[in-house]
């Protein structure tokens, strides 16, 4: 710590004046200490204590609850990087580990270690202990959410999207002289489709959350393009759980998602959990079954007019009975179309050019006496909000070197 002295007469007077440093505590303290001590008093850390274990090769004289500690500080926080939060650390992290009962503080390096080393089963363990506290307890407010059909019926919608990242790789000068080099980005991402995107590797994330409170109750990222049919179903399985604490049957839960799960593989998921769903329908082929033909040539049953285009109206189709089990699906399919005269010269973005129009197909499980198809629309155009929370929360963060 360094100081100056600075002394000096005016008017007979005297002064002597000294500069000192003296680091203030962050403004994130607080809501720390409160997350410290809410997972003391509810039981969260014992827990913590008892359930999860990882080999002790890479942790030293610390525990889990130590590094679990400072990484909700670091969330709390808000800081571009792990880097800049240990600098934040400094004047407070023996009263941050003091709230857990601990004398310690891991440095940077430890926390690295840890985090490079730790397995797949360990996480899960602390996911599920995660998911344990979120259904706890269950706010009467929280068993009213939700939205009512035109039958009276209390249903609940959950968002389900996978998004792809893509990074750009430097070019690494190396020397014979120096060590090998290593992308610190080798472990996050991997070769894989990058769609419009330019980079030269990607990563995909498949995010849950529920709609009502915009809670967040799931965050699964895997290097290049995963599996997102393995996704999908972890995903169905947070849904399950989280249902189950709040006292809501799963049949009255309503997924939303976008066309990349349209199609018969990804279906068949959410038709054999019994999971009522919507997304965006990939698979055109469906237009030309003969009961969907028939349909589309008889008048339309309504004018819809899209909220982000009310000037244009397109005409709607119900179609409540599909049977495709031929094409891979488990259950008979409820399609609503819309169908929208072609502009000329106009390539679309989304949707099917057959003749003269553009067809837009929608997939959904939901009742045709509880919903119709302008309230199908209208729900699917609901996860607007979600996209914009998305937004919010996918700040990239440095995935640079703690030390």
């Amino acid at each position: 710590m360094s100081e100056n002295s600075i002394s000096f007469v005016a008017e007979g007077v005297e002064l002597q004046a000294s500069e000192q440093e003296n680091l203030a505590a962050p403004s994130w303290l607080a809501e720390a200490l409160l997350v410290g001590q809410y997972w003391q008093a509810s039981g969260l850390l014992s827990d913590l204590v008892t359930q999860v274990h990882v080999s002790r090769g890479r942790m030293g004289q610390y525990e889990v609850c130590d590094f679990v500690l400072l990484l909700l500080a670091y969330a709390v926080s808000g800081l571009p990087s792990l880097a800049e939060f240990y600098r934040a650390l400094v004047p407070v992290k023996s009263l941050l580990m003091a709230v857990w009962g601990r004398q310690r503080c891991p440095a940077a390096s430890t926390l690295s270690r840890f985090l490079a080393d730790i397995d797949a089963d360990a996480v899960a363990l602390l996911r599920t202990l995660f998911e344990t506290d979120l259904h706890r307890p269950v706010s009467p407010l929280l068993q009213q959410l939700g939205l009512r059909d035109r039958t009276g019926a209390r249903w609940m919608v959950f968002d389900v999207d996978g998004t792809v990242k893509s990074v750009r790789h430097r070019v690494l000068q190396s020397q014979s002289t120096h060590p090998e080099l290593k992308r610190r980005s080798r472990r996050a991402c991997a070769p894989g489709y990058r769609g419009r995107k330019r980079g030269q590797a990607v990563r995909t994330r498949t995010t849950i959350a529920q709609a009502h409170t915009r809670e967040w109750l799931g965050n699964f990222a895997v290097a290049g393009n995963g599996d997102a049919k393995g996704e999908l179903n972890r995903a169905c399985g947070v849904i399950e759980r989280y249902c189950a604490g709040i006292e809501l049957p799963l049949q009255q839960a309503i997924l939303r998602l976008d066309g990349l799960y349209g199609r018969a593989h990804y279906l068949r998921i959410l038709q054999q959990k019994q999971i009522p769903y919507i997304t965006r329908c990939c698979d055109y082929q469906l237009l030309k079954d003969p009961g969907v033909k028939a349909q589309l040539a008889k008048a339309p049953q309504q004018q819809y007019k899209h909220p982000d285009s009310p000037e244009v109206s397109r005409e709607l189709f119900d179609i409540p009975y599909v049977d495709a089990t031929a094409r891979g699906y488990l259950t008979p399919l409820r399609l609503i179309v819309l169908r929208l005269v072609r502009f000329p010269k106009a390539k679309p973005s989304v949707g099917k050019c057959e003749g003269k129009y553009i067809y837009e197909v929608f997939q959904t499980a939901l009742p045709a006496d509880g919903f119709s198809a302008a309230d199908v629309l209208s729900l699917y155009n609901g996860r607007g909000g979600f996209e914009q929370t998305l937004s919010e929360e996918d700040t990239e963060q440095d995935c640079g070197p703690l030390v």
